[in-house]
């Protein structure tokens, strides 16, 4: 007992609120030494404050807890590594789209939006729950899987049957039309687009989702349906949007 002090005598000395403490408790990173069975009060030993220490260092570079667990298991210096290679990534990221943002503000990008019929087809495809980061892998690998098992009877799309970002994860449905299937992508009337080149890289290609579904508003349109996208070369696609 005597190395034990109460939590806020070591809240004090580690520069961690008891808040805190009680959440690095909750998830098994810092639990007290002993916690008093009567008032459920909580106490550290001194020992425990380079853990403490550690913890908030880790916090205060955003480290998620699940993370800084791994740390705690195995503190080798390559896990900081990891994680700095990590936070580098979304760093670039962010400044892409931050990029994007100031081109975007300075200028109305202007995509010429048509209208046409297209037929129902019989398709075959696959589906993933998948946030932006893992979407072009998941669409490539997705349309050469299908393509090594089926003859292709057209351009090979994307049905973005839920938001795809940072944080939402559609689901996205990637397929391949083919002579004969199971599957059937409706047909009617769509409103499209088409980008090319860079416009085809995220976040640029918003830009000509909102243009599609601007176009509808602005002519007394709805949208019936879940976005596509129509691959039409590697660095062409077009965006179409069922209406009516």
């Amino acid at each position: 007992m005597e190395d034990l002090i109460p939590i806020g005598q070591f809240a004090r000395a580690s520069r961690l609120s008891p808040k805190a403490l009680r959440l690095y408790d909750e998830n098994g990173l810092l639990p007290p030494a002993r916690v008093d069975p009567d008032s459920g009060y909580r106490f550290y030993r001194i020992a425990q404050l380079r853990e403490a220490t550690l913890i908030g260092l880790l916090r205060s570079a955003g480290m998620p807890l699940a993370q800084i667990r791994r740390v705690l298991d195995d503190p080798a210096p390559v896990r900081i590594d990891d994680y700095e290679a990590e936070l580098a990534g979304e760093l670039a990221e962010r400044r892409r789209v931050l990029d994007y943002v100031r081109r975007f503000l300075k200028e109305e990008h202007m995509f010429e939006v048509k209208t046409k019929h297209v037929d129902e087809q019989p398709y075959e495809s696959r589906s993933k729950q998948i946030r932006v980061a893992e979407l072009e892998p998941f669409i490539h690998e997705t349309i050469a899987e299908l393509t090594a098992k089926h003859e292709p009877a057209g351009h090979a799309f994307a049905v973005f049957h839920g938001e795809v970002s940072e944080e939402a994860d559609g689901p996205v449905e990637v397929g391949l039309p083919v002579a004969k299937a199971d599957k059937r992508l409706p047909g009617g009337e769509v409103a499209y687009t088409v980008v090319e080149g860079s416009q085809t890289d995220y976040p640029e290609i918003l830009g000509a989702y909102d243009a599609v579904a601007g176009w509808a508003k602005a002519n007394g349109r709805e949208l019936t349906g879940p976005p596509r996208e129509v691959y039409l070369s590697e660095e062409r696609f077009e965006i179409t949007w069922p209406i009516r």
